[in-house]
Parts: structure tokens; C-alpha cells; sequence
């Protein structure tokens, strides 16, 4: 597709988006079309997993994870993330430094809402907020017909001031900002979807592209905050930073709640492949074992020691070598001698005799290498943000990751200064007159 017709697909798709805003009380949760498949000879077993599901999320329009007692032996409570750990209360994700940065965003974001409070008007500075802070609207209105006078005001600022959304005032965030193009259940198939090159993400594998941490782990909360802030460039996903802070930590709560609830779905179905059987107990299992992994990315960040190496002629020259050493960074085998994304490994002659992409996604979608050349990396262009590019693999595609191979002898394929040298020279080939 040319950059005028991809061009074109968004714009449509986008106009055919316009005025799409079902009311929560019509979305409901469907089965994802893999299970749909597996199941297709199984119907009372479709009928299982859908129930199970039920048993654990709520729809959108009540969402929130419905097995508090599921997480006692943890601790916590998945559905308040701002809220200390232990004894159910929450998941302590939010620290003291975010509740500040928090606070002070709450006040500028509702600045209106707390004028109207100061002034004695609880009521009407609860008209002032979101559909996306209803939960907050109706604890201001219950204080103004509870407290009265300066008591009241006092209380209705600090729960302003205190706020972070709960899953279903995320859910309504999302259903405006983010449904159209990732759908209902966050499968990337919204009515906004069709066209959009590349396809949003389909959240249900559990797999993120662009993350801070190595291997298959699951991002972290910043990781998907990140991508909030900064959109993903290259692609129809946009930055939201027009949100609140608190509002943003919000979809990533929800984003998360629609990856949990895929790839329990998935972990479902591959149980009853397994064991040609669905017990009741099996759903407590299979959330808790996805939680989880969410929970241990915070134990697989890429991070490095001291000061990232400068950019020098003699490191991207060194970067140059790597990249088209076939026993070294091999990088040209897909993303071509001059960094086009157009090497040999990366195309392939199909049955009708046309050049095609050689690799699909996880998500079934062909797959190009990136050009290099356009300078535009959709993880983040920072030195840091390509480093784990290189060293951690983009899970869900084939680039591999470089860090820590080593050859028979247990040596590194490729040396810590070896991986800052590939990082200089791919910045490189984006910024003109840099590149040797």
C-alpha cells in the first residue's frame, strides 16, 4: 500500500468512526474468534469458557475482576492499583512520587470542578467532571447531601485532589478513546480498524511490542504509560497526553484487564485441550498464573550500568562491521546492506510467484524489518530505547535478540560495547551525513 493510499485508509476510517459511541450498557464480551474456532464441534464447551470468564471479569459496564478471593494468598486486590498491598486493600503500583505527580495533575485537569467547590457548589462542581470520572461525580454528590459547610468543601477538594479512576471509570475512558480502533474486547478489530497499516494491537495474547524488559515478559506499567504519552510513531496510534495523568494510568489499568482476560481465554481453552475437561477451580488457577506474569516484569528490566557510550565516528564504523557480520549482528540478512528493511531474508517468492514477506507477526499479520532509513522507531528513538530493541528482541516478531548469546565456548557473541556501537550506527542511517 503507498504512504497516499495508507494515508487515505486512516482518513476514512477515521471519518467512518465519527459519531460511533455505543452506551456501555450495550457492550458485552465475546469470545475471541480463536476460541470460536477451536470450540467450533464443542459448543458446550464455548459455553464453558464463556461462563468461567463471567465467573472472573465483569462486562464493561460493571468492570472490575471478580475474584478478590482468588488473590487473599497475595494479598492483594487487582482492582485498586492506587491503593497500599496487603490484606486485599490493593497492589501498592502506585508510589508516594506518582501520588504527588498525580495530585498536582487532578488539579489541573479539574480546575473547574474545584472552583466550583470552593465556592460551596459540591453539585455543580461534579457537573463539571468527565463521564470518566462518574464514580467521582456520585461520591462528590453523596458528600454535598452527607457534610455541609467548609467540612464538606474540604472533603469534596481532597477527593478531587486523591482521585484515580477505578476499572469501570476506565472502562468509559476507554470505550471513548480507545474502542473504535481496539475494540470491545481489545482484539485491535474496532469499527475504525479496517485499513489501518499497520492493524492496532490485539491486546488478548499478552504480547506488547515495545517494552522495557527482555524476553516474553509482560510490560510494565511505565512501559504502557509510555506508549500513552508518546503515541507509537509510524503508526495510526496516537499520543494522549491531553488525558490527565491519572486518566492515563486508567486505560493502562484497562488495557491490562483486557490482556488478562485474553489470555486467561487462551489458557481456557488450551486446559480442556489438554485435559478434556473445564473443573470450576480452573479459573482461579488460570488468573492467578496470568497475574503472575504481569507481576514479574518488574524483575526483567533492560537497564544498564553508568553512562550510555558516545556517538563516535568510531563506533558507528565499528557498528557498520557488526551489522553486516553475518556472525555478529547479521542485522543486514533482513533490514538489507543499506538498512531498507529490504534484505534477503526478509522476502520470499509465494506460490503465485509474487515477492511477498517472508515472516507474519503473532498476530498473523506479514511482517517487514523496519527502514532504517526513514529514522522512525516506533519503540522510542532514544539510545536506550533501540539498545533493547537489539538486546531484547521485539517479542510477537522475528527480530531476535542480541543480548546475551554466546558462541560454543560461552563467550559473547556480541560485547556490551558491540551492542552501543549497532545502536549508534542504526541511529545513524536515519540522520543523513552521520552514516559512514
Amino acid at each position: 500500500m503507498s504512504r497516499t493510499a495508507a494515508a487515505l485508509a486512516v482518513a476514512l476510517a477515521v471519518v467512518g468512526a465519527c459519531g460511533f459511541d455505543p452506551e456501555p450498557s450495550s457492550l458485552h464480551f465475546s469470545l475471541s474468534k480463536n476460541t470460536l474456532e477451536a470450540t467450533r464441534d464443542a459448543a458446550l464447551i464455548r459455553e464453558r469458557v464463556q461462563t468461567l470468564l463471567d465467573r472472573a471479569f465483569a462486562p464493561p459496564s460493571d468492570a472490575h475482576y471478580r475474584l478478590e478471593a482468588g488473590w487473599e494468598a497475595a494479598g492483594v486486590d487487582p482492582n485498586w492499583p492506587a491503593r497500599a498491598r496487603g490484606a486485599n486493600s490493593g497492589t501498592g503500583e502506585i508510589t508516594p512520587e506518582d501520588r504527588d505527580a498525580l495530585r498536582a495533575s487532578n488539579r489541573t485537569a479539574f480546575r473547574r470542578a474545584l472552583a466550583e467547590i470552593e465556592r460551596g457548589r459540591i453539585v455543580s462542581g461534579a457537573d463539571e467532571l468527565p463521564r470518566s470520572a462518574s464514580v467521582l461525580a456520585e461520591t462528590l454528590r453523596a458528600t454535598e447531601v452527607r457534610a455541609a459547610g467548609r467540612d464538606a468543601r474540604e472533603e469534596a477538594r481532597a477527593l478531587v485532589d486523591e482521585w484515580y479512576p477505578s476499572l469501570l471509570e476506565s472502562a468509559e475512558l476507554y470505550r471513548t478513546e480507545c474502542l473504535q480502533c481496539h475494540g470491545v474486547e481489545g482484539g485491535g478489530d474496532g469499527p475504525s480498524s479496517f485499513g489501518l497499516v499497520p492493524k492496532p494491537r490485539d491486546y488478548r495474547l499478552g504480547i506488547f511490542k515495545y517494552t522495557s524488559v527482555s524476553g516474553q515478559g509482560r510490560p510494565r506499567r511505565a512501559d504502557l504509560l509510555r506508549t500513552l504519552d508518546q503515541g507509537i510513531p509510524g503508526t495510526s496510534m496516537p499520543n494522549f497526553q491531553r488525558l490527565s495523568l491519572a486518566q492515563r494510568h486508567g486505560l493502562v489499568d484497562y488495557v491490562r484487564y483486557l490482556a488478562i482476560r485474553g489470555e486467561v481465554e487462551a489458557s481456557l481453552v488450551a486446559t480442556w485441550k489438554e485435559d478434556d475437561e473445564l473443573p470450576d477451580d480452573v479459573i482461579a488457577e488460570a488468573v492467578g498464573d496470568v497475574w503472575s506474569r504481569w507481576e514479574r516484569s518488574i524483575d526483567k528490566v533492560v537497564s544498564v550500568s553508568g553512562d550510555v557510550p558516545p556517538s563516535t565516528p568510531e563506533r558507528i564504523a565499528r557498528g557498520d562491521a557488526l551489522f553486516h557480520d553475518a556472525t555478529k549482528g547479521n542485522c543486514a540478512a533482513c533490514h538489507g546492506a543499506d538498512g531498507r528493511g529490504d534484505g534477503p531474508a526478509s522476502w520470499k517468492i509465494d506460490a503465485s510467484g509474487k515477492r511477498s514477506p517472508a515472516y507474519v507477526d503473532a498476530w498473523g499479520e506479514p511482517i517487514v524489518p523496519r527502514n532504517l532509513r526513514d529514522g522512525v522507531f516506533r519503540g522510542g528513538s532514544r539510545p536506550i530505547d533501540v539498545y533493547r530493541r537489539i538486546y531484547s528482541g521485539i517479542p510477537g516478531g522475528p527480530m531476535p535478540a542480541l543480548g546475551g548469546v554466546t558462541d560454543k565456548d560461552g563467550r559473547p557473541v556480541v560485547t556490551e560495547d558491540d551492542l552501543w556501537c549497532l545502536v549508534h550506527y542504526v541511529r545513524s542511517l536515519g540522520r543523513p551525513g552521520e552514516a559512514p
